[in-house]
């Protein structure tokens, strides 16, 4: 499974060529494509600070065609994992990319971020950066 972070889906309903045609050669050669429900809440959050209809528009009509992951007990625990992690060596990000990060390593995905800074030091993420 495909997971594309917040930026990656930007750049997507921005109409990025490249990122367009990446998520296309996934689906045909048969990958799922996911958000998670940390990025699903990020993007909207963004479009109804923007006031964008016609973004919040397309989002949801792309909504129709992605796998939406939500969390469970297990993403939890992970991202509590991770947060203990990063800390003892004195790595600190936010909750919302520990969240991701966990929900796609127990999903067994691979993380699709232009962000990899903030998800580099993360044990058993699967990360590519597609931009």
């Amino acid at each position: 499974m495909i997971f594309l972070d917040t930026n990656i889906v930007s750049y997507y309903l921005k109409g990025n060529e490249e990122i367009t045609s990446k998520i296309k050669e996934a689906v045909e050669n048969g990958e799922t494509i996911a958000l998670s429900i940390i990025n699903v809440y990020e993007l909207l959050k963004g479009f109804a600070y923007k006031n964008n209809a016609a973004l919040t528009k397309i989002f949801y009509d792309f909504l129709r065609y992605v796998k939406i992951v939500q969390i469970d007990n297990n993403a939890v625990i992970e991202a509590a994992d991770i947060y203990a992690n990063l800390r003892k060596n004195g790595k600190v990000i936010g909750d919302a990319d520990i969240l991701i990060a966990s929900i796609v390593i127990v999903n067994k995905g691979i993380l699709i971020s232009n962000n990899t800074k903030h998800f580099k030091d993360i044990p058993n993420l699967k990360l590519d950066n597609w931009v």
